[in-house]
């Protein structure tokens, strides 16, 4: 580990954005600190990377973590509610939490805080996960602190991805895909090492920023399932079929799976095109010369999403 260098603070290294941007950092020669609530995980970075846990109960603990740090780049947050057993998890308690880290931040004197939000948060959305994502962007722009927001659109590439990965393993094992509705709605991917670029370059402005992470493609969701089966040498019979129907199919196979498969929120948000903004590339890897390069092991096995927040 460099210990003269200056220090990084990314939440989330050992899980999907935050492990790539935690890889550019190091690629940079910067020291690297993660702070996480997966302590469990494996770590890929062995000893190049200083591993605190994320305290927030503990607020002594997370301002002593943070302090020195001249960026610190957030991408703590959870996909959907989930109350299940022993656990319990949900927007408005990731919202309640980074509100926590942003405040101990500020107190630790931390130079720039890089914020990984979402494409088309709103405030006035009724999906938790857009409108916690917006409350947060307000309460960073009020805070005083040197910052960045990032709103990625549908983030793809490496082993750890959930949706591409998953869709391409319903495309190998169903000769039906369903499409909600038309499919007609359009999304603008982007791949997680150029949102990693993205989230390391913003820290080094110093103007407060909001920044929409799209990659160099648009395609239409039926456009997009088109190309991965066609990809994977797959042919399947793609057609529309009424959300409900969906919705109600991806709770089955949740339960067959013992994971949340697709909710009603995501399914409206792709509806939306909330994963669109029609703003220029910042991004340059190209979907589809990735996805000619994945096809082969793409989607071989399924990626449980509930599993990984254990």
């Amino acid at each position: 580990m460099v210990t003269d260098a200056p220090l990084h603070v990314v939440t989330g290294a050992f899980g999907y954005s935050g492990r790539y941007i935690a890889k550019e950092l190091l690629e940079r020669g910067v020291r690297v600190r993660t702070l996480t609530n997966s302590l469990h995980r494996e770590n890929p970075f062995g000893d190049a990377i200083d591993v605190h846990p994320i305290e927030f109960g503990d607020r002594d603990a997370l301002v002593d973590s943070l302090r020195g740090a001249v960026a610190l780049y957030n991408t703590y947050w959870v996909r959907y509610d989930y109350r299940g057993g022993t656990r319990e998890f949900g927007y408005d308690l990731a919202v309640e939490r980074t509100r926590i880290l942003f405040e101990c931040a500020r107190q630790a004197g931390v130079g720039r805080l890089v914020h990984l939000s979402v494409a088309n948060a709103r405030e006035d959305s009724d999906w938790g996960y857009f409108r916690g994502k917006a409350l947060l962007e307000r309460d960073l722009e009020a805070s005083g602190m040197s910052h960045a927001i990032v709103r990625p659109t549908v983030i793809f590439g490496g082993p750890e991805n959930v949706l591409i990965n998953n869709i391409a393993w319903f495309l190998r094992h169903f000769p039906v895909f369903g499409l909600f509705g038309s499919g007609e709605y359009r999304l603008t991917p982007v791949h997680v090492e150029d949102l990693a670029t993205i989230c390391v370059d913003a820290a080094d402005g110093d103007l407060n920023e909001t920044l929409d992470a799209v990659g160099p493609e648009t395609f239409t969701y039926k456009e997009l399932i088109h190309q991965m089966a066609g990809a994977m040498g797959l042919h399947r019979l793609i057609v529309p079929v009424p959300d409900l129907v969906l919705l109600l199919a991806g709770r089955a196979l949740g339960l067959l799976l013992q994971d949340i498969v697709i909710t009603r929120h995501e399914i409206s948000g792709l509806r939306d095109e909330l994963m669109y903004t029609g703003t220029p590339a910042l991004g340059g890897t190209s979907f589809t010369d990735w996805l000619h390069a994945e096809a082969d092991t793409l989607g071989r096995s399924y990626t449980n999403d509930l599993k990984r927040r254990r």
